[in-house]
């Protein structure tokens, strides 16, 4: 079972998923330390749903969590006008993206859990000006990130790590993690396997870029976790040639069944804003691009649809 903002599908249901992307974002600290971190029109992000499945997509995963300029009444909307299955994250961000003032930084351990559980199973917060106010629309993925300095690199992360296992142990919910440069991803991923969450239930975001190594990312895929890879055309990080390379290395060492693609979609992204690209890129682009290296219609069917069917099951 998928959790979607429009409710409960079958996991079989998805065809083509990208599990790490950003419909909406508020305005506010995430914009003044970036502004290319800023989405707030529904016309604009509906109509890159609606390129997005006319090219073929079918899921997205919305990585903004709540109190972090997650728009969720927005995300009802936008899949309700494009068809595209929407699936929204609870969980934080790194602190950086917070105000100082943020109810992250003095809820307890206890209250962020009941939180994070209650917007997995009851309803989400429609926004953060407005966070007492719930819609039906409920979270299916835990979001989760650590930066340079580790899940101990302070009392806050250490806190919410810890808010973050218990909800993932209380519902179930799979848990995504972004991995900051610097970050050691195999601390987190021993930190919620020692916690009693399956592997299955584990993706970890951005390694292609954080720690472009592919003996790293080989150690970490025998722990049996999936890897979501998306700094696709992202070139001031890695060239499109450094990402095929990368990716048929890691389905030649037989990890097909571990990796998902998606685009961490910014304003400078997407081509509604004015970005250089779209939410389609990888369906119109980037796959063909993976045949032309030889990748087989097999193993992209797999990176594209079945892998997130099992890894955004509850």
């Amino acid at each position: 079972m998928i959790r979607t903002v429009l409710g409960d599908i079958p996991a079989q249901n998805l065809k083509h998923t990208q599990c790490h992307e950003h419909l909406f974002l508020q305005k506010g600290r995430s914009f003044e330390i970036s502004p290319v971190l800023w989405m707030e029109d529904v016309q604009k992000s509906t109509q890159e749903l609606v390129d997005y499945k006319q090219a073929g997509g079918s899921a997205v995963v919305d990585a903004q969590p709540v109190l972090c300029g997650r728009m969720a009444a927005n995300l009802v909307t936008a899949s309700q006008k494009s068809g595209v299955c929407v699936i929204a994250s609870t969980g934080f961000h790194k602190t950086r993206f917070y105000a100082e003032g943020s109810a992250l930084f003095s809820l307890s351990e206890q209250a962020l859990t009941d939180l994070f559980v209650d917007e997995i199973t009851q309803g989400m917060c429609a926004d953060d000006d407005h966070p007492q106010i719930k819609i039906a629309a409920r979270a299916g993925v835990l979001k989760t990130a650590v930066d340079a300095g580790g899940l101990h690199a302070d009392k806050t992360y250490e806190k919410l790590f810890w808010a973050a296992l218990n909800t993932a142990k209380q519902t179930g919910v799979p848990v995504l993690c972004h991995i900051e440069q610097g970050a050691d991803a195999n601390e987190v991923a021993a930190f919620f396997l020692d916690g009693g969450i399956p592997a299955r239930k584990i993706i970890l975001c951005h390694l292609d870029r954080a720690r472009y190594d592919a003996a790293y990312h080989r150690e970490l895929l025998q722990t049996g976790v999936y890897f979501d890879y998306d700094t696709i055309n992202r070139t001031k990080y890695l060239s499109n040639e450094q990402e095929i390379a990368l990716i048929t290395g890691m389905l030649a060492q037989g990890f097909a069944e571990q990796l998902l693609l998606s685009l961490d979609t910014t304003n400078a992204r997407l081509r509604s804003y004015g970005g250089s690209m779209g939410l389609d890129y990888i369906l119109t682009t980037f796959v063909p691009m993976l045949k032309q290296a030889g990748v087989s219609r097999e193993e992209i069917l797999l990176m594209t649809q079945k892998n997130a069917q099992r890894a955004l099951d509850f």
